[in-house]
């Protein structure tokens, strides 16, 4: 089963929270540029599971991306996960702050 994870920190540092999240998960992010979502940054895996981490904040309106979390600073989504516990548990372990903000699975 697949799972689509949504991890939010407080502060607004986008860099700092992507080394962070490198160092907890032994990965190394992209960075990208998009006019819908701003700067971001990106992991892919050979198969489904990818990491994007940016900022909550829509570049077009300057209101928070995922509305229902505004006090939110930095997001990172993981998608389409099959070790969903294992990754909670290295970024909740190594990164103060974070926390799990929304759990989907398909």
């Amino acid at each position: 089963m697949k799972t689509y994870d949504l991890y939010g920190l407080t502060h607004n540092d986008l860099e700092g929270a992507r080394m962070l999240v490198e160092r907890a998960l032994g990965i190394r992010f992209v960075p990208h540029e998009s006019s819908f979502i701003g700067d971001y940054y990106l992991f892919e895996t050979a198969g489904e599971e990818s990491f994007k981490l940016r900022s909550n904040v829509d570049p077009l309106d300057g209101e928070p991306a995922e509305l229902d979390f505004p006090d939110i600073g930095v997001l990172l989504y993981v998608d389409g996960t099959e070790r969903a516990k294992e990754l909670e548990h290295r970024l909740i372990t190594n990164i103060p702050g974070l926390r799990l903000l929304r759990r989907r699975q398909l």
